[in-house]
């Protein structure tokens, strides 16, 4: 009985762990009879849950960052249509709370502050340059690309995608999972509001 039921239990972690994140957003959804949820409590954990669930209604769009739960809500006309896991910044170079709104919107960004400086055979040399890092001979400075940036404030800080870790661990923009971004870019306007809670 021990062995059958461990085996069952493995077989359905199996089968959880193959899934996409919008496959397991899309049957967390069904098992709530298609309510949209909220995101989760716990840090690190919000990958398994982004999703996007447009349900063509109108209103007024905004979105919310919450830090410590490491995830950004898309809401229009009352209601949360999309769920992004994020990682923000790591201490010392936290990302600011506050409200904002959307600055700029460029799909090819690349960072005008950090980068890495790798080698001509593209071997990575030091992964936390800045432009005014000493570049070595025989190397070359490479700026960290964004993908998708949503600018929030004038001193570089915006939404884009980047790998996520699972914990605050940028220099103080707000990654995003690449398998939603797009989506927040392409329905997000300049000027839209942008409310980073801690």
């Amino acid at each position: 009985m021990k062995t059958s039921l461990f085996l069952a239990a493995l077989v359905s972690l199996f089968l959880v762990s193959c899934q996409t994140p919008q496959q397991a957003g899309n049957d967390y959804l069904a098992g709530l009879g298609g309510a949209v949820p909220t995101a989760p409590q716990q840090m690190g954990v919000a990958e398994h849950i982004s999703y996007w669930d447009d349900d063509g209604g109108s209103g007024p769009a905004h979105i919310v960052v919450d830090i410590k739960r490491q995830v950004a809500e898309f809401h229009r006309g009352g209601h949360i249509i999309g769920v992004a896991a994020i990682s923000t910044g790591k201490e010392g170079r936290n990302t600011p709370p506050g409200s904002y709104k959307i600055m700029e919107k460029d799909p090819t960004h690349k960072s005008s502050s950090y980068g890495w400086i790798e080698d001509m055979q593209g071997k990575m040399v030091n992964e936390d340059a800045t432009p005014k890092t000493p570049v070595p001979s025989g190397c070359r400075y490479m700026p960290a690309p964004m993908p998708w940036f949503m600018r929030l404030r004038g001193d570089g800080v915006g939404m884009h995608e980047g790998y996520l870790p699972g914990y605050p661990a940028s220099h103080g923009c707000i990654r995003m999972d690449r398998g939603i971004v797009q989506k927040f870019y392409q329905n997000v306007t300049v000027g839209m509001p942008v409310t980073v809670v801690n």
